[in-house]
């Protein structure tokens, strides 16, 4: 068996899921930006979690569930993650892939993923699958911001592709549209997956999501919180999800400025109704916020006050904005 590499498409960018979905984009030759990939796949999301007896005790998530599926369904291409049961027959799915002439997109854990070298499981991490080597035993890849093909070993790969704990189930997750064309009404689309985002984060239907969810932290902050074992690791915990782990900074609000930005080209309705400034204003608040969290996990004794003040400010403007984009679709 020979060596399989297909022509590398990647462009390093900010997230993993939004590069990934980008790389596979442009592989098809549709020359999409990644934020305009995020955006398109309704990226934004608040989520305000009580783990239980899983560490830290409350858990915040900034990004949605299901950006992939929001992504290419809304481009026409209908979207499945296949699954396997053994890893095996998920490592062999992979090749024949890759023997069509089609990039992957693959959900991973990066616990098992070398090049981090992580000591934290961390399931749901999207890379693209670019050629394997059967001789060395590897599949390669691309992950993110990092500008080179990386190398996997079957090994690792079959252990990646599969968690069952906590919030991310993955079973060989694989995604690979055998082909995907431009819509013929892009500016429709854009209007329909802002609206759907702004949505879903004014009613998303549970206390923990969207603005409830915000509504819902703000209640326990200074009272719950500091009663947390783990109090300075939530705080930490949460400032790193919101700030550095992937978002683009500002809880992937500035990304998401940037594909309103974009959009504005085609959509005059997102730039006169000044969507992309406000979003920019709202990515500033979520980093303060940010900022506010880490100060409060750097100290001996519980003081919530400032971040608070930082989520008050955050829910004041999220809700504003939601409210004036929830009509444009």
């Amino acid at each position: 068996m020979k060596r399989v590499l297909l022509p590398v498409r990647h462009r390093p960018g900010r997230h993993c899921a939004s590069t990934a979905i980008c790389n596979v984009v442009n592989f098809h030759g549709i020359a999409f930006s990644e934020a305009l990939c995020f955006g398109i796949g309704a990226g934004l999301g608040i989520w305000y979690l009580d783990t239980g007896s899983l560490k830290p005790g409350r858990m915040v998530h900034v990004r949605s569930a299901d950006i992939e599926a929001q992504f290419f369904n809304r481009m026409g291409c209908a979207f499945s993650w296949q699954q396997f049961k053994d890893p095996l027959d998920a490592q062999k799915a992979l090749c024949r892939t890759l023997d069509k002439g089609l990039p992957a997109l693959v959900q991973t854990d990066i616990y098992y993923l070398p090049y981090y070298g992580s000591k934290t499981h961390f399931p749901g991490h999207d890379i693209t699958v670019w050629g394997y080597d059967p001789t060395e035993g590897v599949f390669l890849i691309t992950d993110t911001e990092r500008t080179v093909l990386l190398s996997v070993p079957f090994e690792n790969m079959r252990r990646a592709l599969y968690a069952g704990d906590g919030f991310f189930t993955l079973e060989g997750n694989l995604f690979s549209p055998e082909s995907l064309d431009l819509p013929p009404d892009l500016p429709a689309i854009i209007r329909a997956a802002i609206s759907h985002n702004s949505r879903v984060i004014l009613s998303g239907g549970y206390d923990f999501q969207g603005i409830a969810g915000l509504e819902k932290w703000m209640r326990e902050i200074t009272e719950e919180w500091p009663q947390l074992a783990d109090w300075q690791w939530a705080a930490r915990f949460a400032y790193q999800v919101i700030e550095r782990r992937g978002t683009g900074g500002g809880g992937f609000r500035l990304m998401y400025a940037d594909f309103l930005e974009q959009a504005s080209a085609s959509c005059p309705e997102v730039k006169s109704r000044g969507l992309s400034t406000s979003m920019r204003e709202i990515g500033g608040a979520w980093t303060a916020l940010a900022l506010a969290l880490k100060d409060a996990s750097e100290v001996n004794r519980p003081d919530f006050s400032a971040v608070l003040e930082g989520l008050r400010r955050v829910h004041r403007l999220e809700a504003a904005y939601h409210h004036e984009a929830v009509s444009i679709g």
